[in-house]
């Protein structure tokens, strides 16, 4: 069996990294259009941090690494990429009819 790229005291500081879900509290201010570049630089980040997680937990469950390394990258992984993938769609949407809602009451 291979040794563990990290030890098991380590791995489990790595399921905090789920708490970055409670950034979808930001949706706030998608709602009112504001700070978009802000909010989906955040969206896109986090994305891109779970899916590295997620690829990092195949590659240790594949090479065999011990479950207390590859769980958490997995479990961290799932959420994340599962959390900011499945909304990044409907916030960009949301962003365009702000934008669409501005320029009309501009005209008016």
């Amino acid at each position: 069996m291979n040794e563990g790229w990290f030890s098991a005291g380590f791995s489990r500081n790595l399921v905090w990294f789920s708490l970055l879900s409670v950034l979808s509290v930001l949706s706030v201010y998608v709602e009112r259009g504001r700070y978009r570049t802000l909010v989906l630089s955040v969206w896109t980040a986090a994305f891109a941090l779970g899916v590295a997680c997620l690829g990092a937990g195949t590659v240790g469950l594949l090479v065999g690494q011990p479950s207390h390394v590859f769980r958490p990258l997995l479990i961290v992984g799932v959420v994340v990429t599962g959390t900011f993938g499945v909304t990044f769609n409907s916030i960009r949407r949301a962003y365009q009819d702000a934008e669409v809602r501005k320029t009309i009451a501009q005209d008016i």
